[in-house]
C-alpha cells in the first residue's frame, strides 16, 4: 500500500506489481474537518475478497491518525452499485445528501428539437 492521507491514494498491487485496486481521498485546506473519500476501484478478477473494503478502511484509519481535525468523511455512491453500497454501509457511512442525474441520448434530443 502506498500513499498517505488527504489528497492521496492507496494502491494495492499483486505479487507481480500490477495495480489491482485503489482508493483516494481529498480535502480542502480551508475545511480540514471534512474529508472526501473519492473513487475506490478493484479490478474484476480481484473482487469479492474484501479488497475494496480493506482499501477504504485502511485509508479511513490513516485519516484518523494523520488528520485529527477531521470530523466528517463524505463519499458518493450510485444506488445501482450494490457492492460499494455494502462496503460503505459496513464502514458506517450513512446517507447525507442525494441527487438524481438524468440522461438522454443526444440523437433523441436532436429529434425532439426537429434537427433530425
Amino acid at each position: 500500500m502506498q500513499g498517505v492521507g488527504p489528497g492521496k491514494s492507496y494502491f494495492a498491487r499483486d505479487p507481480q506489481g500490477r495495480l489491482v485496486g485503489y482508493t483516494e481521498v481529498y480535502g480542502h485546506p480551508n475545511r480540514p474537518q471534512v474529508i472526501h473519500q473519492g473513487a475506490t476501484g478493484v479490478r474484476p478478477e480481484h473482487r469479492s475478497v474484501g479488497l475494496g473494503r480493506w482499501l477504504k478502511a485502511a485509508m479511513l484509519e490513516r485519516i484518523l491518525e494523520r488528520q485529527p481535525q477531521a470530523r466528517f468523511v463524505r463519499t458518493g455512491n450510485a444506488d445501482s452499485n450494490g457492492p460499494m453500497l455494502r462496503i460503505n454501509h459496513a464502514l458506517g457511512f450513512k446517507p447525507y445528501v442525494s441527487n438524481v442525474v438524468w440522461q438522454v441520448p443526444a440523437d433523441k434530443v436532436a429529434g425532439y428539437l426537429g434537427e433530425d
